[in-house]
């Protein structure tokens, strides 16, 4: 994989990781949890994004369409992506700024020159660089070169992580990072399925694997009301094997 779709890079980041950093956002999540703060991030391809609050209804997107994808229906703007094919034309004319594409293709020196420009602010304060998402691990053969570039430039680097991936992928990745930030979300699997999508099986399992390994792991836990801040999901958490050594950080 020569290419990848990225969708954001943050820098100056400070919680994600240790020291600042420069965050990668990878685009494509196998989870879709309902709380998503980047649901941009979740499709693994190039989409036009819409924010009806910014659309002034002007019908210059409708009006510069060459495919006919975009309509005015009862006074909002509604898209057919089976015709839309994402070539950036609405988006040129919306004057609003309502309508832009969300990711871009890079390749890895493109991603490796966004993160040496910060490569000061990573000696001064022990940071360096995140690969985030969506869920970097989706496009792992790509991550990999990232990884090894950064580690010959002696960039430190961290993997932010849902550990819903196949196990080879996950091992494969661990012999380059640094750091894994594992999120977890909740024990009951039921609870976890009917919120995210998908079990949690797997992701106990990868973080059960990637502990023996000895990688080091900051597990980090989203608190989100009526989903795992009850009693009960808490005392699940806190009584689970991953508790007492690894239980370093939570985030709210």
């Amino acid at each position: 994989m020569t290419t990848a779709f990225i969708f954001d890079i943050r820098k100056y980041s400070i919680h994600d990781g240790p020291g600042i950093r420069t965050t990668i956002f990878f685009k494509g999540c196998p989870l879709v949890c309902s709380w998503c703060h980047n649901p941009e991030g979740q499709t693994p391809v190039l989409e036009v994004m819409y924010r009806e609050t910014r659309c002034i209804r002007c019908g210059a997107c409708v009006e510069e369409c060459t495919r006919q994808a975009v309509k005015m229906n009862s006074n909002s703007v509604v898209t057919d992506f089976e015709e839309c094919i994402v070539c950036g034309t609405c988006t040129e004319f919306c004057y609003s700024e309502a309508r832009e594409i969300v990711g871009k293709e890079m390749t890895v020196e493109e991603v490796i020159t966004e993160i040496e420009k910060d490569i000061p602010f990573y000696e001064e304060s022990n940071g360096g660089v995140t690969f985030s998402g969506g869920e970097p691990l989706l496009q792992k053969d790509f991550l990999i070169k990232l990884l090894r570039s950064c580690k010959l430039k002696n960039i430190p680097t961290a993997i932010d992580t849902c550990g819903y991936a196949k196990w080879d992928s996950i091992n494969e990745v661990s012999k380059y990072a640094d750091l894994f930030l594992y999120d977890l979300k909740i024990i009951d699997d039921y609870k976890h399925k009917s919120l995210t999508g998908v079990s949690n099986k797997i992701i106990l399992e990868n973080l059960k694997k990637l502990l023996s390994l000895g990688c080091k792991v900051t597990i980090r836990i989203p608190i989100i009301p009526a989903f795992n801040d009850d009693d009960k999901s808490i005392k699940e958490i806190s009584n689970s094997r991953y508790a007492n050594t690894l239980l370093q950080e939570v985030n709210f």
